[in-house]
């Protein structure tokens, strides 16, 4: 498995280290549902290095992406963060990413399943520009929680009240190179921090020593996974795929069909014209059974409407939740669905996403 370059420091806390699309990462430290509770309370630091990393450079380089991006590139000023998609030319997710505009270049963070089939696809379809994999020349973390403002004014050592969600700014701390956004994948007010790989252990002692009086907590993959379901986030390989489009995974608000072209397009307004038949929401179970990845949904005459694509127990709302494809006639807040566990029928109900409130630094 592949390390990041904090990983000694994952086996000094925890012996729970699991394969994450090829990576070795921790799935836990303490405890998954108190590392969930953290997050919500308090500050947890995530070490998000896994994640690919890559640089685009060159003259054409906004004109590379607004063609292959769904969203609208040109919208992306200097010291800004954008959510994008890359989609097939038959309209189906590629991958979902952030990009950030650093002025003479894009910096785009995709999914690490997806790094090797991202790479590949940026470089087939360049012309005029330069495209880098950074992924293993830097480290990457995220700070998440309410809290966790406190924590990096510590770490910079100024105040952070000018830096906006969904913007970013570059500092040097202790002679470290940083770009420090406010984003996350928690809903909390957050931060993820992009540095080199040689500075990385040193900075993440640091993070952690200035966290000590506000109660940062270390945490892994499992609650990492309970907050963004909290969220309503997708997660590539379960809620979106090669297998959906944006329209049925309730990504309308990232494609701009009006105001440019781009890869995928044309299918995308076909797909429209046609209707949509099934779409991604959110429900929550009224009886206490574990909707896991696969498990069909029913409506209430026990009729088969869909499936479960996440799911979880949500110990900050102590109810479990999930998200999944269901036919569109049932995606409405409040329709009453069925879950199969096993053999059991669970009751449940379609909820509206997010099922927490965003907390979110505008």
């Amino acid at each position: 498995m592949l390390k990041t370059p904090v990983y000694p420091r994952h086996c000094e806390k925890t012996s729970k280290i699991v394969n994450f699309s090829g990576w070795a990462l921790p799935l836990e430290y303490e405890s998954i549902l108190k590392e969930a509770r953290c997050a919500r309370t308090n500050c947890v630091l995530f070490d998000i290095s896994h994640m690919g990393r890559f640089i685009i450079e060159g003259e054409g380089r906004e004109n590379f992406l607004q063609k292959l991006t769904t969203n609208d590139i040109s919208k992306l000023k200097t010291f800004s963060l954008q959510y994008n998609l890359f989609t097939t030319p038959e309209g189906t997710i590629i991958d979902d990413f952030i990009v950030y505009n650093l002025g003479d270049k894009f910096l785009c963070v995709v999914n690490a399943s997806n790094r090797e089939k991202d790479f590949r696809w940026l470089k087939s379809n360049s012309q005029g520009v330069v495209i880098k994999d950074e992924t293993f020349n830097t480290a990457f973390f995220s700070l998440q929680g309410p809290l966790a403002w406190k924590v990096m004014q510590k770490v910079v050592g100024d105040s952070l009240s000018e830096l906006r969600y969904m913007h970013f700014l570059t500092k040097k701390v202790d002679g470290i190179d940083l770009i420090i956004s406010r984003s996350g994948y928690t809903g909390e007010d957050g931060f993820e921090i992009y540095l080199p790989k040689e500075r990385a252990i040193p900075f993440w002692d640091l993070i952690m020593e200035k966290g000590k009086e506000f109660g940062l907590t270390l945490a892994g993959l499992g609650s990492r996974d309970i907050l963004r379901i909290e969220a309503g986030y997708p997660l590539y390989g379960n809620d979106i795929s090669e297998s959906t489009n944006p329209f049925q995974a309730s990504l309308d608000w990232v494609v701009k069909l009006k105001s440019k072209d781009f890869v995928g397009k044309e299918s995308l307004v076909k797909i429209l014209q046609e209707g949509i038949k099934r779409k991604r929401v959110g429900f929550i179970m009224q009886e206490r059974g574990f909707p896991r990845k696969g498990y069909p949904i029913f409506d209430s005459s026990q009729e088969m409407i869909g499936e479960v694509t996440s799911g979880a127990y949500s110990p900050n709302l102590d109810v479990f939740i999930g998200m999944g494809y269901i036919k569109t006639e049932f995606a409405c807040s409040g329709t009453p669905i069925k879950v199969k566990v096993r053999d059991k029928f669970y009751r449940g109900e379609v909820k509206d996403l997010p099922f927490i409130k965003y907390k979110y630094y505008r």
